[in-house]
C-alpha cells in the first residue's frame, strides 16, 4: 500500500544539491511510467507520489521518493528497482546511484496496528511496530509550507499538519477514510498535540523563479488525546513519513523524517 524508496547518489563534490532539483526528479518519474499514468495522475484526487532530495550528514545525495497506493507501485517500482543513474539536463548533473533501500506498509491494518509508535524498518521487510512513546520528532528535510485561503503559510502549526494529512490519506487510503466533516475532529486532535520543542529556520523553495517561502527543521511533538484520537493522530504521523506534510510534496517540498 505504501512504498518507500531511499536511493542513495555518490557523493557530488562540484555541486551543491538543492531541493529544487526535486521538480526536475518528478519529470524523470513521469517520463518512465506507462502513458496512462499521467491521466491517472490528473484524476487522482491528490498526487499519490511524494518525493524529494537531500543531502545526508555525509553531503552525499538522497533520494527519497514514497509510492502511495497499489497503482503507483505498479507504474514506477520497476523503474526505481532498476535505475541507476539519473540525469538532470537543465542542471546539468549527473547522478550515480550507490545503493538503495525499500520500505513497506502493505495495508491499513498494518499501519493502524503500529499507529502509537513509529520504529525504524528493516530494508525489503515489512513495518515493525517498536517501544510505545507519546512524543515524536518530526525533521523537515525540505522547505515545507502550507497554503491556507489562497495565502501560503510558512510557520509550522498542528491544524494545517494535519489537515494536509488527513488530505492526502483520504485520497490515497480510499478503503479507510477519516470522516471529519464539522471540522471538530481536526480541532480536538490539533489541541492534543502539543508542540515541546522547536529548531526551525525560514527557507524558501524556487519553483518557476518564484520563491515559496517555508521552514525546515525539527519539532517533537507530544500527543496528550485520549480514546481512539490518540492511535489516530499517531497513525497519521506514521502515514506523514510517506506521503510528506504541506503542499507540493511531488515535487520536492515537505520531505520528512519521524523518529
Amino acid at each position: 500500500m505504501l512504498t518507500q524508496y531511499r536511493i542513495y547518489f555518490d557523493h557530488h563534490a562540484r555541486r551543491v544539491v538543492r531541493p529544487e532539483w526535486g521538480y526536475a526528479l518528478y519529470a524523470v518519474l513521469l517520463e518512465h511510467a506507462p502513458p496512462a499514468f499521467a491521466e491517472y495522475l490528473h484524476q487522482s484526487p491528490v498526487t499519490p507520489i511524494s518525493q524529494f532530495l537531500y543531502e545526508d550528514g555525509g553531503g552525499n545525495p538522497v533520494w527519497v521518493v514514497n509510492l502511495l497506493g497499489n497503482a503507483c507501485e505498479d507504474a514506477l517500482s520497476d523503474y526505481l528497482d532498476r535505475v541507476r543513474t539519473v540525469t538532470l539536463n537543465r542542471e546539468q548533473v549527473i547522478l550515480r546511484v550507490s545503493h538503495k533501500e525499500r520500505r513497506f506498509i502493505p495495508d491499513v491494518e498494518t499501519l493502524l496496528s503500529a499507529s502509537y509508535s513509529y520504529s525504524n524498518f528493516n530494508s525489503n521487510s515489512n513495518f515493525n511496530s517498536g517501544k510505545k512513546s507519546g512524543v515524536r520528532t518530526l525533521r523537515f528535510l525540505t522547505p515545507t509550507a502550507f497554503k491556507s485561503r489562497e495565502q501560503y503559510r510558512n510557520f509550522p502549526d498542528s491544524r494545517l499538519i494535519l489537515q494536509s494529512l488527513i488530505k492526502k490519506w483520504n485520497g490515497c487510503v480510499s478503503d479507510c477514510p477519516i470522516e471529519d466533516e464539522d471540522g471538530q475532529g481536526v480541532e480536538t486532535m490539533a489541541d492534543g498535540l502539543l508542540f515541546r520543542r522547536f529548531r526551525i529556520q525560514d527557507s524558501v523553495y524556487v519553483l518557476k523563479r518564484n520563491e515559496i517561502p517555508g521552514f525546515i527543521g525539527e519539532i517533537s511533538v507530544e500527543n496528550h488525546l485520549n480514546r481512539f484520537q490518540r492511535p489516530l493522530a499517531d497513525a497519521l504521523l506514521t502515514f506523514s513519513n510517506f506521503a510528506g506534510i504541506g503542499i507540493k510534496t511531488a515535487l520536492g517540498m515537505g520531505g520528512i523524517e519521524l523518529f
